[in-house]
């Protein structure tokens, strides 16, 4: 376990003379060491984060387009500095009311152990944007934690704590980084005719086959951490995709057509 400094840690959330974070809550760095995440990526945009100071980075001028009923994939790596469990929340204000937890906006994504924030260790959930959600520009929270058995982490947008022995909360080790969602209308993905899509082989080694009813527009492929690898602009109903250059792995491969766009995985050997 790590070295606890047993202070109480009062949270302040008076209003702010710098224009980050408002609307929303300050992150307290009361009694916090910082702990890096190293980087974040939704919905194939990858945010890379290099401070390794503050308790709290603004990213949000990194602005990342999402639609209504979509399902985007979040990636999250960081540095544990050791052999230490860090738990990943994300807090996304659906509603657009300036507060970060209400209920169905907090997202538990995971917990990543013993990483330097760059040998490959990540966390990811698939999130899907709720019909409901507020069209236009909202924020999203992204926060790292340290905790242990004896010492869970606090589920909170406003502060990096924990709760050493059971006591608490008290500042604790870890980082949060705000950035920018523009929540768009629905894409009609339901009239991606999927019975006249034909996808093979799988798992493929070098050559993908895609044929469709009708002219696909666009191809892009991201690999298991997010991050986009392939991308074409195409103008045909069958497709050859040349994949020799990606290293095995599992991808997902997201195609755009007049109709919409569909999504699927692949296994390339």
């Amino acid at each position: 376990m790590k070295k606890i400094t047993l202070a109480l840690a009062l949270l302040t959330f008076g209003v702010q003379a710098q224009t980050f974070p408002l609307p929303y809550c300050t992150v307290d760095p009361t009694d916090t060491t910082t702990e890096e995440i190293t980087s974040v990526d939704f919905g194939g945009t990858t945010i890379t984060n290099t401070d390794l100071s503050s308790i709290s980075i603004d990213n949000t001028g990194t602005v990342v387009t999402i639609n209504q009923e979509g399902t985007y994939t979040l990636v999250v790596t960081g540095n544990t500095v050791g052999a230490f469990d860090n738990d990943i929340v994300a807090f996304i204000d659906w509603n657009q009311n300036d507060v970060l937890d209400d209920a169905g906006e907090i997202y538990s994504i995971g917990t990543i152990t013993n990483s330097t924030g760059s040998d490959g260790v990540f966390v990811s959930m698939d999130i899907t944007v709720p019909a409901g959600a507020v069209l236009g520009t909202t924020r999203i929270r992204i926060t790292k934690t340290y905790q242990d058995p004896d010492s869970l982490a606090a589920i909170d947008p406003c502060g990096i704590l924990f709760f050493p022995f059971g006591f608490g909360p008290f500042g604790g080790y870890g980082q949060a980084l705000d950035f920018t969602l523009e929540i768009e209308a629905p894409l009609s993905v339901d009239s991606f005719d999927l019975n006249n899509l034909s996808v093979y082989p799988i798992p493929t080694k070098d050559a993908l086959n895609v044929t469709y009813n009708s002219v696909i527009n666009a191809v892009t492929i991201y690999d298991f951490l997010g991050k986009e690898v392939y991308s074409k602009n195409t103008a045909s109903a069958n497709l050859q995709l040349d994949l020799s250059s990606l290293t095995i792995g599992i991808y997902i491969v997201k195609l755009i057509s007049e109709e919409g766009q569909h999504s699927f995985k692949i296994i390339k050997q």
